[in-house]
């Protein structure tokens, strides 16, 4: 049976299976070995390249044409690509936990590691509010944004008085659709009550921002996104952007599932 090491790793046991191990030792057994081991990784590399070759040949994103819909209430992947433009391509964006996650998710352009902050497995919502504080304090020399939602600003919206408070340039774009958008978007295929569950007011949260000391943009068409970003950048300090937003969204996930299935190369 698999046993302990010295040091309370776990190796291979006498039945052959391959248990949990130290990295460190792995990766120094493997260059040990490098001769050894070469013609298999190059093996490997050349599959894993069709197969990310494979990938990229397809469409990028799904319901492409959502990025720049025309027309009031705004689209979330509309306001997303808009503020993907006006940010930085080095800057920092954190992902709040909502409908919003799933479209920035899938429609959200990162080009650096650690570009890109979501507590995606957790689900707290309005985290990314407090949490791009700590990111702007650690990274002064980056934009940071957070896209979060109505939802999220009424669970932690006050913590952008910590932001504002110490001038920190970071942005708030709030998809404000009037509603929990991703439990909304389920519940209301079961009436009217739960709709009405869990949809909430329509306040306004630039006016709440403005009361906290930082700027306070409301933005109710998609031409006014380009211009309100750039004013919102170009202020030096916190600053939130309103965007009156469609809930009748359906998230891009539908087939995900199905295409995860066709992109594994696992059993």
């Amino acid at each position: 049976m698999d046993e302990l090491t010295a040091n309370g790793d776990m190796c291979q046991g006498e039945l052959g299976h391959i248990v949990p191990g130290s990295c460190h030792a792995f990766l120094d057994l493997m260059h040990a070995r490098a001769a050894d081991i070469a013609p298999a990784l190059l093996t490997g590399q050349a599959r894993r390249r069709e197969w990310l070759a494979g990938i990229k040949s397809g469409p990028r994103l799904y319901d492409v044409e959502n990025c720049s819909r025309a027309g009031a209430p705004i689209h979330p992947a509309t306001a997303i690509a808009a503020l993907r433009q006006a940010l930085p391509r080095d800057g920092i964006v954190l992902v709040d936990s909502g409908a919003h996650r799933a479209f920035a998710g899938h429609y959200w352009s990162a080009y650096a590691p650690r570009t890109y902050i979501s507590a995606t497995n957790l689900g707290p919502m309005g985290w990314a509010i407090p949490a791009a504080v700590g990111v702007q304090c650690a990274r002064p020399d980056r934009r940071v944004a957070v896209i979060t939602g109505d939802g999220c600003m009424q669970m932690h919206g006050i913590e952008v008085q910590t932001a504002a408070r110490y001038g920190l340039p970071i942005i708030y774009l709030v998809i404000n659709n009037g509603a929990l958008g991703n439990v909304w978007l389920r519940a209301r295929q079961y009436g009217a009550l739960p709709a009405e569950l869990t949809s909430v007011p329509d306040h306004d949260w630039a006016g709440f921002a403005r009361a906290l000391g930082a700027q306070g943009f409301t933005v109710r068409e998609p031409a006014e996104l380009p211009g309100t970003y750039a004013k919102a950048l170009a202020t030096g300090t916190t600053a939130l952007i309103d965007v009156k937003s469609d809930k009748d969204c359906p998230t891009p996930v539908y087939d995900f599932n199905a295409g995860a299935r066709a992109w594994s190369y696992h059993e």
